[in-house]
């Protein structure tokens, strides 16, 4: 089992000798589903991270890969509430940010960062604090690393926090703006993370802004379908880049505390 920075940096730098028959059927399935320009952002996606890295090349950091949490020293008893490591697609991210254009004074929290990457995109935006919440001690041990090694300014290097522990815990004293979620948690566990944020925006009498993000699928998201069925959150938006899906919501506000 991995227990080191070297053994997951050697897993997450692993690249597949072939395609296999199941991302066959994935690529056809996703063909019938979306067409074929949406079809080739997520093979272009896929081949930029597993074979290109140019998002990493870019950054100076090693993001790429997929390590499942199992191979780590991640808190057994608590591997049913989350999945497995893959990076989110960089460009897709950092424009959806922009789009966005959401305040720069604002606080942005990545629950289960992984190796840090949307933390590094949120940085470069510009927001204030920048919080990364893992709690596999290798994967939170190389976050800190890409950060500390990434080409960003130091003033925005400096915005970063990589805290090492469990996201549900940390949600419950949060006093974050944004929260950035890629399909990190199981259905349970989201629902929860999500009812104790929708309590944070109430007890703080502020508006707390969800994106929630996953590859296209070819199958219907039991994630996306419970985040828009939670009374407590509205939609903002909607939208797919680079064969990212990101789903935009928020809870709270002054007039939900009345």
């Amino acid at each position: 089992m991995a227990r080191t920075i070297k053994d997951i940096l050697n897993r997450v730098q692993t690249i597949p000798s072939a395609m296999s028959s199941s991302m066959i059927k994935r690529f056809f399935g996703l063909l019938r589903r979306y067409g074929l320009i949406k079809t080739l952002s997520v093979c272009a996606a896929m081949a930029d991270d597993h074979y290109l890295r140019l998002f990493d090349r870019k950054y100076g950091i090693r993001t790429s890969g997929h390590v499942e949490l199992s191979d780590t020293s991640f808190d057994a008893s608590k591997l049913s509430n989350a999945t497995s490591y893959g990076p989110v697609n960089g460009w897709a991210l950092g424009r959806l940010l922009r789009e966005l254009n959401l305040s720069k004074s604002l606080h942005f929290a990545d629950l289960g960062c992984g190796l840090a990457r949307p933390c590094i995109i949120a940085a470069e935006y510009g927001f204030e604090k920048v919080t990364g919440v893992e709690l596999a001690p290798e994967l939170c041990a190389t976050a800190r690393k890409n950060v500390e090694s990434c080409r960003l300014p130091s003033a925005q290097k400096k915005s970063i926090d990589i805290i090492q522990g469990d996201v549900f815990d940390y949600c419950e004293s949060s006093k974050d703006d944004v929260f950035f979620v890629f399909r990190a948690f199981s259905i349970e566990f989201f629902a929860a993370v999500r009812l104790k944020l929708a309590e944070r925006a109430f007890q703080q009498n502020k508006i707390l802004t969800m994106i929630y993000t996953q590859r296209l699928s070819t199958d219907e998201s039991l994630e996306i379908k419970s985040l828009s069925g939670d009374r407590a959150y509205r939609k903002v938006c909607e939208t797919t880049i680079w064969g990212q899906e990101f789903h935009v919501y928020q809870c709270g506000g002054p007039s939900e505390s009345k």
